[in-house]
């Protein structure tokens, strides 16, 4: 009682408190860290400052192309250009991949169809996504542009043999046995009840580059933004997101006011804004955002409809306290459950209304409960914080690599404030230290002759592309056992129940299946803007997806190592499924 009385008296002050006063302190703070960077370059040196300042330009690009003209800067300021040409890495088995390329070159030039074939079986090296361990993690965090220039080669080369194979009649079974064998990248967008936007930069990102996999999952907010990538084409999509999507949600003033927004030049006052941020767990243009997609996206569509509409595979998860009821829903498990009521239930029982029931169309298309009357009054749906899978069976997303033969994950994660503390994401060391620079050594008992595997002669000598700096590795083993001491905390915390539901909401993550590998891409910390969270404002909408979009620049050459094979095989098995239904047609 007491509690509520003195959050009353805060949002009622905050509700007086003139907005020429939050403006005085906006231009206070822009000033003292305008003055506190100056200072920060007066101490460095000069290369220093030069280097932070290419940095800089990196960060704030429009583009990827742009993006990629400025980090190629970068890595010339740093070596790692230098890093890139030299094919030699502890890292990777590089003699093995020099074979591959020379026998693939070799086998190219003659057009030798059975020798390719045989190189790209389900036995083959050339459909093993980590073949040579060419997509260790390690290898991608020299360079901002890219890994060694000897992976991207090869991978251009089997990319080549699949479209000569594809080009001389290959039978399409031949390519689904090497897409099985590859296995399925699949996309998850994990929460987001603040940052949910974020999660659409994201596929603007890949689906620019190309990458966007055909195996979408959602849970929370993602599901929202999940659903909208089920339910349109890419083209649509991209449509959507390359146009000003504010524009329609302006039209639509009806529903601007149903979210809270009244006029377009009027918002809630910052006490009321707080209190629902506090008391929802969503912020009010996430609440939008919603609405629009159920209202002009979704519709009452199902996911076999979907799936039969687009041909992308979309699942949402659910937490039901029911058991009965599945945790993962798509096209297989649920064909006509209704997307837009599988977002309310993965968001929770009563986030968006009070009545929350898992719907679905009968054999006469007509709405009516998916659960049983007696089971659907009294099940509810948990937030994914508030769910306690203990057993990795019980994992929705163990259900996912089940039923598509999922075996990579790019996860999104749409929580800036964790950014420091994610260990398995993609951190480049050259950007993240002062401590490295290049250096060149010889050792003339370990050499290479190139000729052997179809190159020019020439010796790859052995170089330490970046020096070893003990302060750095120091740095680097602190914050990785700092990290996983505070989640294991966090887990144990939550296990005994001690976790209240806006701490879980900020620092329990769901996992994905350990035998998987993962690319987890979040937000920079600079994307974390209090201000931005509280007001809702609509300017929120393409911010966060520009923030998602410059997010994903940085292991776009990750994802090109780790699924461009599997992207192409794809292809042409579309292709070809799409040429004989227009036989069949005709």
């Amino acid at each position: 009682m007491l509690t509520q009385w003195l959050l009353s008296i805060i949002y009622a002050t905050l509700d007086r408190i003139p907005p020429v006063v939050w403006d005085v302190l906006h231009v206070i703070a822009d000033i003292l860290l305008f003055w506190l960077f100056k200072l920060f370059n007066y101490l460095r040196p000069h290369s220093r400052v030069l280097y932070h300042k290419a940095n800089k330009e990196v960060e704030n690009c429009d583009s990827y192309e742009e993006w990629r003209e400025k980090a190629a800067v970068v890595d010339e300021i740093t070596g790692a250009n230098l890093w890139r040409r030299n094919f030699y890495s502890g890292r990777y088995d590089f003699r093995s991949l020099l074979e591959q390329y020379g026998f693939l070159q070799k086998a190219l030039e003659q057009k030798d169809l059975d020798a390719i074939r045989d190189r790209f079986s389900t036995t083959g090296p050339c459909m093993l996504r980590n073949f040579a361990g060419i997509v260790d993690r390690r290898l991608f965090t020299k360079s901002l542009t890219g890994t060694k220039l000897l992976i991207e080669l090869y991978l251009e080369k089997v990319i080549e043999g699949l479209d000569l194979l594809d080009a001389n009649a290959t039978p399409t079974s031949f390519f689904q046995r090497c897409k099985l064998s590859l296995g399925t990248t699949a996309l998850i967008l994990q929460g987001g009840s603040l940052f949910g936007m974020f999660h659409l930069g994201v596929i603007k990102g890949l689906l620019c580059q190309n990458l966007v996999p055909n195996v979408i999952c959602g849970s929370s907010m993602g599901s929202s933004v999940a659903a909208l990538f089920g339910c349109l084409s890419n083209q649509e999509l991209s449509d959507l997101l390359s146009g000003d999507i504010l524009e329609t949600l302006k039209n639509d003033i009806g529903l601007l006011k149903s979210c809270g927004y009244g006029n377009m030049d009027q918002h809630l006052n910052l006490g009321t804004l707080i209190q629902n941020l506090i008391h929802h767990g969503y912020s009010q243009d996430v609440y939008l955002f919603i609405q629009f997609v159920c209202k002009y996206i979704v519709k009452d569509l199902t996911f076999e409809e979907a799936f039969q509409s687009t041909g992308k595979s979309l699942s949402i998860v659910i937490h039901a306290t029911d058991k009965s009821c599945c945790n993962l829903l798509n096209y297989v498990t649920a064909p006509n459950v209704l997307i837009r009521s599988a977002i309310n239930c993965s968001l929770g029982s009563g986030v968006i209304s009070e009545d929350t029931q898992l719907l679905c169309k009968n054999l006469d298309n007509k709405l009516e409960s998916f659960l049983l009357p007696e089971k659907a009054a009294t099940c509810k749906f948990l937030a994914p914080e508030d769910a306690n899978i203990v057993e990795e069976s019980e994992s929705p997303y163990q259900r996912l690599t089940e039923l598509f033969n999922v075996n990579n994950f790019i996860l999104s994660l749409a929580r800036p404030y964790l950014a420091p503390l994610v260990v398995n994401d993609l951190k480049h060391e050259i950007k993240t230290s002062e401590y490295y620079y290049y250096k060149h050594y010889s050792d003339p008992t370990d050499t290479v002759n190139s000729s052997d595997f179809g190159f020019p002669h020439f010796n790859f000598i052995e170089m330490e592309p970046l020096a070893f700096k003990l302060k750095y590795h120091l740095e680097r083993k602190l914050k990785n056992i700092v990290t996983m001491e505070f989640r294991h905390r966090m887990e144990v915390l939550d296990n005994l129940g001690l976790l209240c539901s806006w701490v879980k909401r900020l620092t329990i993550d769901e996992k994905t299946p350990r035998y998987a590998t993962e690319i987890t891409i979040v937000p920079r910390i600079k994307s974390l803007s209090p201000t931005r969270i509280i007001e809702g404002q609509l300017e929120n909408i393409p911010y966060r997806i520009t923030s998602g979009e410059r997010s994903t620049w940085p292991v776009l050459s990750l994802i090109k190592t780790r699924c461009s094979v599997e992207f192409k095989l794809d292809q042409i098995i579309r292709k070809r499924r799409s040429k004989s239904n227009s036989y069949i047609g005709q």
